[in-house]
């Protein structure tokens, strides 16, 4: 390599690298971090084991009843308790509305009723202050839109825990404890820079921010592995048979780099296109109008008061309640802390959908004939489960595509769980597969996985933590010249 290009290269990692390598040494950090406490969230589970038993003898009104009192059309249903008293939450494109089931009228969410909200959910921690927040750090994900402003609970206990209470539904949504928000600061929000005046409304410097701080940091690496193969010798070695022809500080960072240099490429590579910059390793979604088709007939709220009552008498101990819809028929989905019911519209148990059921239909929305259709009991490489269990058994459709599309849909409801072509693959094996490491046989053993990329993220770490030290002499010793 002629010696003025190794100059360049050299220049542009030095600098490259004292702009970078803090950054590049927090990702490795936080990815550590992740691995072990995720985001705070309120699981599924968690949400439904504090929720009442529904009482059906105290619906008296039905959810189309109900549904006028909200003031857009209704997208969606779930039937819960709040207070001791039945209440429809209905989901709507403006938010959520939430109408009382006894009597028809709006709920209106006080912070008396958030207090209330949060005696249910922690009966026995005492009530500390109670704020409005609009966004904060932990609730900065799309998802709580549909319930802003928030009602910010926090509660006088050792685990210095935090609710969040829906303004719209006066449901709990988040709970966070001082170790979960104390982690999260060095992990997922350091990681993803999720900071809050970056995740508000208007996200276009976060975008610009995860677009090009990653481009920065790859060509720091990439220069670095280039320079340390071109400086190792592994035949005509240096002098006293040294491969490497630096000492202290630099030797580490070149040994560090030449053995886990690599890695640390693929891993900025594919968490720089998890974000799809310039559109690449995009997405593809479902088929517009998809899950309209599958529902086979307009969401309209049930009008039969009586249907309701019977179907309910089925779960005599269902927390939940919620409508689907699949095939022009409207199903409930009746949820207990250990199990999920289906009733028909006739309130009989509904019947899960066979995989041929499923295949013509999707045959009919993607207008390809079905290559094959079945049910499948074990994760295969494209359906699986991380932290959340995946959904078995799963109903698998090829289609005789050019792209091999498959679709997995819970034969239980008809949902989809998710479709499979050209470029989710793609992402799968870039992102889920060189940055999470999920891949065979590591995804079936996470905790060998955790484990080897714990190993790898400390090594990783190394190499960042001596790069900067390195970074630190560099400007002292240009500060001390410069006197």
């Amino acid at each position: 390599m002629k010696p003025r290009l190794l100059r360049l290269l050299h220049l542009a990692h030095r600098w490259l690298g004292i702009t970078t390598g803090l950054l590049i040494l927090g990702w490795f950090v936080s990815g550590i971090v992740m691995l072990y406490v995720p985001f705070p969230k309120l699981t599924p589970e968690e949400r439904l084991a504090h929720l009442a038993a529904l009482r059906p003898d105290a619906i008296r009104v039905s959810p189309a009843v109900a549904a006028r009192a909200c003031p857009q059309k209704p997208r969606s249903v779930r039937l819960a308790m709040a207070d001791g008293r039945p209440v429809f939450h209905f989901g709507t494109a403006d938010g959520t509305c939430s109408v009382w089931a006894d009597d028809g009228t709006p709920v209106a969410v006080t912070r008396d009723a958030a207090v209330a909200a949060t005696r249910r959910f922690a009966p026995d921690a005492p009530i500390g202050t109670v704020n409005t927040v609009e966004r904060d750090q932990w609730t900065v994900y799309t998802t709580y839109n549909a319930h802003r402003p928030l009602l910010r609970v926090s509660l006088d206990d050792a685990a210095g825990t935090d609710l969040y209470v829906s303004s719209r539904s006066g449901e709990v949504l988040l709970d966070t404890t001082r170790f979960e928000r104390g982690w999260n600061w060095i992990g997922t929000v350091a990681h993803w820079i999720y900071f809050t005046p970056l995740r508000g409304d208007d996200t276009t410097l976060w975008r610009q921010l995860v677009l090009w701080l990653p481009a920065a940091a790859m060509l720091t690496v990439a220069a670095g592995l280039i320079l340390g193969i071109q400086r190792l010798r592994l035949r005509r070695r240096y002098p006293r048979g040294a491969v490497t022809p630096y000492r202290g500080w630099k030797r580490w960072h070149h040994l560090l780099g030449v053995s886990v240099g690599g890695l640390a490429a693929t891993w900025l590579v594919s968490g720089w296109l998890s974000n799809h910059p310039f559109g690449l390793l995009a997405f593809s979604s479902l088929p517009k109008g998809a899950a309209q088709k599958l529902a086979g007939v307009a969401f309209s709220p049930a009008d039969d008061l009586a249907l309701l009552h019977r179907q309910l008498a089925q779960v005599p101990d269902a927390r939940e309640a919620e409508w689907y819809r699949f095939g022009g028929r409207s199903y409930l989905e009746a949820r207990t802390p250990g199990a999920i019911q289906r009733i028909d519209d006739q309130a009989r148990p509904a019947a899960p959908f066979t995989p041929e059921t499923l295949a013509t239909a999707i045959a009919a929305i993607e207008g390809h004939t079905v290559a094959s259709a079945e049910l499948i009991h074990e994760p295969d490489l494209y359906h699986y489960g991380r932290r959340n269990q995946a959904v078995f058994p799963a109903a698998r459709i090829h289609l005789a595509d050019a792209e091999d599309t498959t679709w997995y849909l819970d034969p239980a409801t008809g949902r989809v769980l998710s479709r499979i072509d050209d470029a989710n693959r793609l992402h799968r094996w870039i992102f889920n597969g060189l940055h999470r490491l999920d891949i065979p046989p590591l995804h079936a053993l996470p905790t060998l996985r955790e484990g080897l990329a714990t190993v790898l993220c400390l090594l990783g770490a190394l190499l960042a933590g001596s790069g900067c030290v390195l970074a630190w002499r560099r400007l002292r010793h240009r500060k001390a010249s410069a006197r």
